[in-house]
């Protein structure tokens, strides 16, 4: 009987194991606590990667800290997980690896402007003289968004130098189906 009950037990734990594992979500539970809409569900996913997207659009196009006209990188490398310092600069935020929906939505958004490469550590590709080690490049990151309603926070950030980068986080409003940036939130820091 107990070797009954054993097995039992340990089909059971094995049963419940693999169906957490297999949950099939590809958006991770939000680790900041940050509201967000329907996280976890195909829409939220949706929205992460689309607010996520639009936000590194209107970096890369607008905000490259070179002032008016195209942006002038050749190669934009981008991290492949979440970047702790986007927004402030600081590491502050937690950590998770980009989905494939983030990555494809992203990588749509910037392609248009040049070369996407995909990078797992800032470090290994910023010289000893602080420049990207691939010349006219810059270093990408995404921050988790905040996304409340039709309102979103999306921390970003953006390495060309030494004295060229830019960490902010802007305010995305949906507006006829589609994340528009329509300002920045909280500070901004300049190198």
């Amino acid at each position: 009987m107990n070797q009954t009950v054993n097995r039992a037990t340990a089909i059971a734990l094995l049963l419940l194991l693999v169906s957490a594992c297999s949950t099939g979500q590809e958006t991770p539970p939000n680790p900041t606590g940050a509201a967000t809409t329907a996280h976890g569900t195909a829409a939220g996913a949706s929205a992460t990667a689309e607010t996520m997207a639009a936000a590194l659009r209107q970096l890369v196009a607008k905000d490259h800290t070179f002032g008016e006209g195209p942006p002038p990188f050749i190669d934009y490398l981008i991290l492949t997980s979440l970047d702790p310092a986007a927004g402030t600069g600081f590491a502050t935020q937690p950590m998770r690896p980009l989905t494939r929906s983030e990555r494809g939505a992203i990588e749509e958004a910037i392609s248009n402007f040049g070369p996407v490469t995909w990078i797992d550590d800032r470090d290994d590709f910023i010289s000893d003289d602080l420049t990207p080690t691939i010349e006219g490049a810059a270093i990408i990151g995404v921050g988790e968004p905040s996304i409340d309603g039709d309102t979103a926070l999306v921390p970003v950030s953006l390495w060309c130098g030494g004295t060229c980068g830019t960490w902010l986080t802007y305010r995305l409003d949906l507006r006829s189906g589609s994340w528009i940036v329509t300002g920045t939130e909280g500070p901004r820091a300049i190198s």
